[in-house]
């Protein structure tokens, strides 16, 4: 494969990037597909030449990300889809189609991201149907009766179950990444907090990563261990809330306020470091905004202790529940090869047997030096879901506890510098739902030209929608909600 090979976080130069001619792009993407490689990213380096691009691909055996660059005829951007034999890459050629115009020749599914009804300019879309006697189609959203954000989807069902599924999104584009670029330096933190309100450290932690790797700063060890500990706080806040929506959509109401009451005390601790229940204000580049002391240190663990032993009794209660159990098992099912195919990502992934975590494949921070367990399990379906968050919340803990209990010392913060012309840095973040990854590149300026964007959630949509085939329609709740996915995140 002709590519240039880098480090999580690594800073690069972009004239390092191996531009090869359209067939050659073609046969080196295809080869690294076929080793195994997990795309994460493609696009073009900068919006004003969209007939270069640049395809990510991940490689976890080597915890390296190889970039590889593509130059087409400006006259005709199209090649042979890579989506015809590796099923993982359809949607990224979807939004290449949509934002720049190119063609994926034989692409076995194009459809819209984040323009609902068009395909390639202005094509319409037409939606999938399924004929036959007594075929029926329901229509959920995008306005919802609740208070969840706008997302279409449409149900082909004979009789009670679902034999087609389709996902419509791109309800609330925002603009996140052109904003961006125009964003002054102090507005560009505020932005990437609110990418997905759900998970503020995650995008935020992403977005500090690229920006340090681009000014050549590292952070105190002290400051790195802060930030780790933000992150699995949320995840155990988020990993707490999943648990109360699945018990809430199976009737056990008792349980999901349980839940909800540890994923207080969780928050309010997330708030004794730095204000926020949600983490926002904690992250400056070059560190964190605010430190441990005797007091908040004494109050987190309190908290924790009191998590750590009720999350145990209430886990014990649910998992050993027949009726809950009745609903969990087989159903939703996503098998590990099917996930593996599609490039299901985080907690979901590792509910089809998929061996992949950020934080071990491609470690970051304090990661590199305290490591994390991989927890999986194979099953694919809603009880796999929904049980990978329990134990996942007793890992988490366990690192909270053993970095709370032995602070390193150092300052929190490092000065940063300008941002280096004409370089790049790609960031990858294991957010409590799964990869998350932001990529910038710089000008001859050492301006911001391009930042992309992948919430995990980009991956994982597409895995809800195969976990409904032949799956009664009226468990679409409880699937959706052992999945839990950002409407947001997908969007931007």
């Amino acid at each position: 494969m002709i590519s240039l090979q880098v480090q999580n976080n690594q800073q690069f130069r972009i004239n390092e990037i191996p531009f090869l001619n359209k067939n050659d792009f073609i046969d080196s993407v295809s080869e690294g597909l076929s080793n195994g490689f997990s795309m994460i990213g493609l696009f073009p380096i900068d919006k004003n030449q969209p007939y270069k691009i640049i395809s990510l691909l991940a490689d976890p055996d080597s915890s390296s990300i190889h970039i590889t660059g593509g130059e087409f005829p400006k006259d005709k951007l199209e090649y042979e889809s890579f989506a015809t034999q590796y099923l993982q890459t359809n949607y990224f050629e979807c939004e290449l189609a949509e934002n720049y115009g190119y063609t994926p020749i034989d692409h076995p599914w194009l459809r819209p991201v984040r323009k609902q009804n068009i395909i390639l300019g202005n094509k319409p879309y037409q939606f999938y149907k399924l004929e036959g006697d007594e075929v029926h189609e329901v229509a959920v959203g995008p306005i919802h009766a609740g208070v969840i954000e706008p997302g279409h989807f449409r149900f082909q069902c004979h009789g009670e179950l679902v034999y087609h599924l389709e996902i419509n999104l791109g309800y609330q584009h925002r603009g996140v990444e052109t904003m961006m670029l125009n964003a002054k330096k102090n507005q560009r933190l505020i932005l990437a907090e609110s990418i997905t309100g759900d998970t503020v450290i995650g995008h935020t932690y992403a977005h500090c990563n690229v920006v340090e790797g681009l000014t050549d700063t590292q952070i105190s060890l002290r400051a790195q261990v802060s930030r780790s500990v933000a992150e699995e706080l949320e995840r155990v806040a988020m990993h707490l809330s999943g648990l109360g929506g699945v018990a809430n959509d199976i009737g056990l109401a008792i349980v999901s306020s349980s839940y909800g009451r540890l994923r207080t005390l969780v928050i309010n601790s997330l708030a004794l470091l730095c204000g926020s229940r949600f983490g926002r204000g904690l992250f400056i580049y070059g560190g964190v905004r605010f430190d441990f002391n005797d007091e908040n240190v004494n109050q987190i663990i309190s908290n924790l202790e009191i998590v750590r032993k009720d999350v145990s009794a209430i886990n014990k209660f649910l998992f050993s529940s027949t009726g809950a159990l009745t609903r969990f098992e087989n159903t939703g099912i996503v098998s590990g090869d099917l996930a593996q195919q599609i490039g299901l990502v985080g907690m979901s992934g590792r509910a089809s047997g998929i061996e992949t975590d950020t934080r071990i494949h491609y470690p970051y921070g304090a990661y590199r030096y305290f490591p994390v367990s991989l927890i999986t399990l194979p099953s694919g379906d809603v009880f796999a879901r929904a049980r990978l968050r329990a134990l996942e919340i007793d890992e988490s803990l366990r690192f909270i506890f053993e970095q709370m209990e032995n602070l390193s010392g150092g300052e929190i913060k490092t000065d940063v510098g300008a941002t280096n012309p004409s370089s790049g840095v790609i960031s990858i973040v294991e957010g409590w739902r799964g990869e998350i990854v932001h990529i910038a590149f710089t000008d001859n300026r050492g301006e911001i030209m391009q930042y992309k964007i992948k919430d995990p959630s980009f991956n994982n949509w597409y895995g809800l929608n195969l976990a409904l085939r032949r799956t009664a329609i009226s468990d679409f709740p409880l699937c959706n909600k052992s999945f839990d996915l950002s409407y947001s995140g997908h969007d931007l």
